[in-house]
C-alpha cells in the first residue's frame, strides 16, 4: 500500500527555487538550431555546463544570446534569492501543504502601493504610501480593481483552495512525479530516456489547448497566450499524448482528475510568478527600482495577480468548433480538395512550414529553448489528438510556445460558404485524407476532380477551377 508520508524524501522538502535558465525572448531563441541534441542533453543544459555536453555547437548558439533571450538566474543577488525564496513559500506553501495565497485588496495595495520598509518609521513609510497613491489616477485604481477582481473570481474557477491542492499533490506524487518532477519542470528521474520532453509547466504556456485569446488584447504581464482551460487539462490526463511517453489516466476518477489538474495548475501559476519576477528583477529598465527588499515584494505579488488574471483570460475565449457539416463520402472527398487548395494557397501558406507535408525536418526553436519541428502531417499522428476538433482547435489557434500559426482571420476573408464547411474544416479533411495512403490515390485521380469542378459549376462556385490537379509527392 503506498503511503504518503514515506514516500520518499521530497515529502518533507520545500519547492527549491529555479536554478536554470530561463528563456525571455518574445518568440523564443533567435535563429535555428543546426540539428537535434542528443539524448539526454538539453540545449540549455549544455549551454549551462558546455564542458559536460557532446553537443558544443548547440551550447555556443544559447550562449551567444545569454543576457538578452536567456536569462542565468544566478546573476540575482543573495538577498535577492533569499527574499523570493520567502515570497515563494509564503504565497505558494510546500509540496506537502501547498496553496495559492491571493492577497485581499487592502494587503495588495499596501504591498504594491505602500511597499512598507521596516527600516523606516510608520509617518515615512505613510508619507511614501500618500505620495505613491496621489500619482495614482482613479481610473488606474479602478482597473487594477477590477483586475484584481477578475483573478479573485479566477482562483475560485480553478478549484486552488487548500483542500484540493493538498490531494493534488499526493496524486501528483503517485502518478506524475517522475516524468514532471517536483516543481512541475519536466525534470523528473525518468524524464531524460523519453522521447519528447515531458511539459515544463513553469512559464504557463501549453501546447493542445482550446483557448483563443485575440492577440490585440490589452497585455497584462506576460499575457494570456498558452493558457489552457480546465477541460484540456482533463482531456490530456484521460487520453494521453499520443507520439509521446505521455499516459493516458483512464482509471482515475474524476474527482481524482479534478484534484490532479488544481495541482498542475498550482504548479504553473507558481512557476510563472518566479519566472516572471527573476525576469524582470534581471532586466530593470532606467525607469525601474532596483528590485531588493519591498521593491522585489510588490513585483512578485502584481505578478501573481497578473497570472491569475491571465488564465481568466484565457477561460473567456474557448475556441468555437462548428460542425463539419458532412454527410456523405463525396462530400468529405471535395472538403479535402478544397483544403488541399487552401493548404498550398498564400493565405494558409502552411507548405512554408510542413515542406513536404512535413517529411523534411525544419528544426525551429520553442519558447522553453528545446528543439521542434513542424508535424510530419504524411504520419497521422498528432499529439494534440486526431479527431477532427482536435486538428481544427490547432489550425484555428495556431501552436502557441513552438510558433504554429494561429488562422483565426481566415475564417473572415475570401468566399462565404454558408452551406458547407468553413475553410478550416476544409484543412482539416485534407489532413486526415492525407494520412490515408487510399485516400491521397483518390485525391489525385483527375476524374475524380472533374467531377466536383462540374457539380461546384453548376452551384456557381468556381472555387476549384483554376486547380489543374491534386498532386501530393512526399
Amino acid at each position: 500500500m503506498w503511503e504518503p508520508a514515506t514516500a520518499g524524501p521530497e515529502m518533507s522538502q520545500r519547492y527549491p527555487l529555479r536554478t536554470d535558465w530561463l528563456v525571455v525572448g518574445k518568440t523564443g531563441l533567435d535563429g535555428a538550431p543546426k540539428r537535434w541534441p542528443t539524448p539526454g542533453f538539453s540545449p540549455l543544459k549544455s549551454a549551462k555546463f558546455p564542458q559536460l555536453t557532446p553537443d558544443r555547437d548547440l551550447a555556443e548558439d544559447v550562449r551567444a544570446q545569454l543576457g538578452r533571450n536567456v536569462l542565468d538566474p544566478a546573476h540575482l543577488t543573495a538577498t535577492q534569492l533569499s527574499r523570493l525564496s520567502r515570497l515563494m513559500d509564503h504565497y505558494f506553501g510546500t509540496p506537502l501543504q501547498p496553496r495559492v495565497e491571493l492577497p485581499d485588496w487592502p494587503r495588495w495595495v499596501l504591498v504594491t502601493q505602500a511597499r512598507p520598509d521596516p527600516q523606516k518609521g510608520v509617518f515615512a513609510n505613510l508619507a511614501g504610501l500618500a505620495a505613491r497613491l496621489q500619482g495614482w489616477s482613479a481610473s488606474q485604481r479602478r482597473q487594477r480593481q477590477e483586475q484584481w477582481e477578475q483573478a479573485r473570481q479566477t482562483w475560485h474557477d480553478l478549484q486552488l483552495d487548500g483542500a484540493t491542492l493538498a490531494r493534488g499533490s499526493v496524486l501528483y506524487r503517485r502518478w506524475c512525479l517522475t516524468c514532471h518532477g517536483l516543481t512541475g519542470a519536466g525534470d523528473g528521474r525518468q524524464a531524460v530516456a523519453q522521447a519528447a520532453t515531458p511539459r515544463d509547466y513553469r512559464q504557463g504556456i501549453f501546447k493542445f489547448i482550446t483557448a483563443a485569446p485575440p492577440p490585440d488584447l490589452p497585455r497584462v504581464g506576460r499575457g494570456p497566450m498558452g493558457k489552457p482551460l480546465r477541460s484540456d487539462l482533463i482531456r490530456i490526463l484521460r487520453r494521453g499524448i499520443d507520439g509521446s511517453m505521455m499516459p493516458a489516466f483512464p482509471h482515475l476518477r474524476d474527482d481524482e482528475i479534478a484534484d490532479l489538474v488544481s495541482y498542475v495548475i498550482h504548479l504553473s501559476i507558481r512557476g510563472e510568478t518566479e519566472f516572471a519576477t527573476m525576469a524582470k528583477a534581471m532586466q530593470p529598465t532606467e525607469e525601474d527600482p532596483d528590485f531588493e527588499g519591498a521593491e522585489l515584494d510588490a513585483l512578485f505579488v502584481q505578478n501573481l495577480v497578473d497570472v491569475l488574471y491571465n488564465w481568466g483570460v484565457a477561460a473567456r475565449y474557448p475556441i468555437p468548433i462548428p460542425p463539419h457539416h458532412i454527410r456523405t463520402e463525396d462530400d468529405r472527398l471535395l472538403s479535402a480538395i478544397r483544403g488541399y487548395k487552401l493548404y498550398n494557397s498564400a493565405e494558409f501558406g502552411c507548405a512554408s512550414c510542413h515542406v513536404k507535408y512535413g517529411s523534411e525536418p525544419q528544426l525551429k526553436w520553442d519558447l522553453w529553448g528545446g528543439v521542434v519541428q513542424p508535424r510530419n502531417l504524411l504520419l497521422g499522428v498528432y499529439r494534440g489528438g486526431r479527431q477532427g476538433q482536435d486538428l481544427y482547435a490547432r489550425i484555428y489557434g495556431g501552436i502557441y510556445p513552438s510558433g504554429m500559426t494561429a488562422f483565426r482571420n481566415t475564417l473572415a476573408t475570401g468566399p462565404s460558404y454558408p452551406d458547407r464547411p468553413d475553410k478550416i474544416w476544409n484543412v482539416v479533411h485534407f489532413l486526415q485524407a492525407l494520412a490515408d495512403p487510399y485516400d491521397r490515390q483518390r485525391l489525385q485521380d483527375p476524374q475524380l476532380l472533374e467531377r466536383f469542378k462540374k457539380r461546384l459549376r453548376q452551384q456557381g462556385d468556381f472555387f476549384l477551377d483554376d486547380l489543374a490537379r491534386v498532386t501530393i509527392e512526399p
